[in-house]
């Protein structure tokens, strides 16, 4: 054991480490937190996401000295976004649960975690087929459709549109409105608190498919 793994050890009697993981959007990226102390890969190729994704853990851990049964907290998206992508985000806390099962388990959906500070207004995700899923709330319920490109002045231009970096399909689509770029795994580390629980209900830790991007 290297003195970074002592010192966590050491620490976890009274902190949790919470892993966050974006495999479901554009830009994936892997977030690890530890009492104050926030970790981010750096944006990961959505082509090659097991590799990618397992050497960003791997490289967090070395940082912060910490191996998959350090783990408390996993947060993953449901969707939508990548079907492949969802699917592997969620298979990894899964396989942790099989060997530990006193980790946690929490999701959300993509464009409910991106309106998480701003319900006012709209969050979108483009498609492989150069459509737009588009998210908001109505009468207080969230929910999302799939917009067409060629249906896109059915979106209400007063309102401001959240898309994620690297979303380049829907920033050029979306030229015309108020779009806000944010970071997706900044997004889950801030709002942590407005995941669902799945911990006693991991049967129902399962992907929102769509389309894939």
């Amino acid at each position: 054991m290297n003195s970074k793994e002592s010192w966590l050890s050491k620490m976890k009697d009274n902190k949790t480490l919470s892993l966050f993981i974006d495999t479901a959007t554009k830009v994936l990226a892997v977030g690890a937190l530890f009492g104050d102390k926030t970790l981010v890969s750096k944006p990961m190729d959505s082509k090659k996401a097991l590799e990618q994704t397992n050497l960003a853990i791997e490289e967090l851990g070395k940082e912060l000295g910490f191996s998959f049964r350090d783990v408390d907290n996993f947060y993953c998206l449901l969707g939508p976004g990548s079907n492949t992508g969802i699917r592997l985000g969620l298979t990894i806390p899964k396989t942790v649960l099989a060997f530990n099962p006193a980790i946690h388990l929490y999701g959300i959906e993509t464009l409910k975690l991106f309106l998480a500070k701003d319900k006012n207004n709209l969050a979108a995700l483009s498609d492989r087929s150069g459509n737009l899923f588009v998210g908001h709330y109505k009468d207080g319920q969230y929910t999302f459709d799939k917009i067409n490109k060629s249906n896109l002045d059915s979106l209400d231009k007063t309102r401001k549109i959240y898309i994620e970096e690297g979303d380049t399909f829907a920033e050029e689509e979306l030229s015309d409105f108020n779009v806000q770029r944010i970071s997706v795994i900044n997004q889950m580390i801030d709002n942590r608190d407005q995941f669902e629980d799945f911990t006693d209900n991991d049967d129902n830790y399962l992907p929102i498919y769509s389309q894939a991007i």
